[in-house]
């Protein structure tokens, strides 16, 4: 095979960069044909932050200067609006992430995410400085600890007596202007803006939404996870045999924050142990499913937990399901579980810190003449799940704009 001849090949001009592209048309455009699609479009506005004679423009952020938002992999782009350039030595670029904690038992632990500095432009490197200057960063996905890496932890703040957790990213701009000729030191002015990391994360599965349980259970088992436990007593009564309960919750058990999380709850055992369960008709059994988040936090090797109630349900009676047997008894309820819209963030694991899930259900026997406990003891069932931020959605029809 011929040796190339490197001299004889054309000369290629450098590419340009990529100009801004917008999901929405301009006045003059319009749209040919689109593919339906459930994501969020890129927001179109820009947010602004001015100190003395430095402003910082950002842009692709939602209209109304709220605190600035970026996902996974996100690009920080902007601008640097400079009064009187000419006095300007030098301007940095700084981004940062910090996971703080504090804990009663062994005191504070700061774990540096990243710290990332950039000079943007400096005197003497040949360009001469305008009035706008445009600057782009992109963020990191991940973190190193201890020789491991974890995704990099969304924005997040716990405060309470004794626990303290915060994880929190900032930009900051500083520029440096010439000194005079009676000042020994430059002067400098900084621009800190702190934003909010948002990682997006959906449910690998949808929840099927069906009011009749006992027909989706059968016709789809796999679409829903179920964990059982019996209800213990106080002292031993083989001969009323075992109360069962089984709780029902959506098979993937990684859920929206917005999502209603469908259950079912059923009871199920011999009629005699049913009378002693329940025996009295006024007095009714007390079923409460929630939803409730964990945090953990270790430093040192000693550990502190907080656990917060985060969603609660409505529950109702269902019919209960065809009896085999008519010394066996079907109790049987339904809901959904919903969660409160101050919860803004979904389960992770970073550093030291860990966020979790879980869907807790509790019952406890109605006591019995003279309000003396019931022989049963109360039942408590946990379920892990994971919530995160977007919804399964799925377009099943699609129809094509109209010419």
């Amino acid at each position: 095979m011929p040796e190339l001849d490197l001299a004889a090949l054309p000369k290629y001009t450098p590419l340009e960069p990529l100009p801004k592209y917008s999901c929405e048309p301009s006045s003059d455009e319009r749209t040919l044909q689109e593919t339906p699609c459930h994501s969020r479009t890129v927001p179109n506005g820009t947010y602004i932050q001015r100190s003395g004679k430095i402003s910082v423009i950002l842009y692709e952020q939602e209209s109304g200067g709220g605190t600035p938002r970026y996902g996974r992999n996100g690009e920080i782009s902007g601008s640097i609006i400079i009064e009187k350039p000419h006095e300007v030595s030098r301007i940095t670029l700084k981004v940062e992430g910090k996971l703080d904690t504090k804990i009663p038992v062994c005191g504070p632990l700061s774990i540096r995410l990243f710290d990332h500095s950039c000079i943007s432009w400096r005197k003497g490197d040949g360009d001469k400085l305008s009035s706008h200057l445009p600057f782009s960063h992109l963020l990191p996905r991940s973190f190193i600890y201890e020789g491991s890496e974890h995704d990099l932890p969304p924005t997040f703040s716990v405060r309470q007596v004794g626990f303290d957790l915060r994880a929190t990213y900032s930009i900051t701009i500083c520029v440096s202007r010439a000194r005079h000729a009676m000042n020994v030191f430059p002067r400098s002015h900084k621009v800190k803006i702190p934003f909010n990391y948002c990682p997006r994360i959906r449910p690998h599965r949808p929840i099927l939404m069906n009011p009749n349980f006992f027909s989706a259970i059968k016709t789809s088992p796999e679409e829903w996870y179920q964990t059982s436990s019996a209800m213990q007593m106080r002292r031993d009564m083989p001969e009323l045999g075992t109360v069962h309960c089984d709780l029902f919750i959506p098979g993937g058990r990684v859920y929206s924050l917005t999502d209603k999380i469908p259950f079912h709850v059923q009871l199920n055992g011999h009629t005699d142990a049913f009378q002693i369960l329940m025996p009295q008709p006024g007095n009714q059994l007390k079923i409460k499913v929630s939803l409730y988040r964990q945090i953990r936090a270790e430093n040192k090797g000693e550990k502190s937990f907080n656990n917060t109630l985060i969603g609660e349900s409505e529950i109702s009676e269902s019919p209960p399901g065809i009896c085999e047997s008519s010394s066996i008894i079907h109790l049987d309820w339904q809901g959904e579980a919903n969660i409160k819209p101050d919860v803004m963030v979904g389960g992770f694991i970073a550093g030291n810190v860990s966020v979790k899930d879980f869907v807790v259900l509790i019952l406890e026997p109605p006591p019995v003449k003279n309000d003396k406990p019931s022989p049963f003891y109360p039942l408590q069932m946990t379920v892990p799940i994971r919530l995160v931020t977007d919804s399964f959605e799925e377009v099943y029809d699609y129809e094509p704009p109209p010419v």
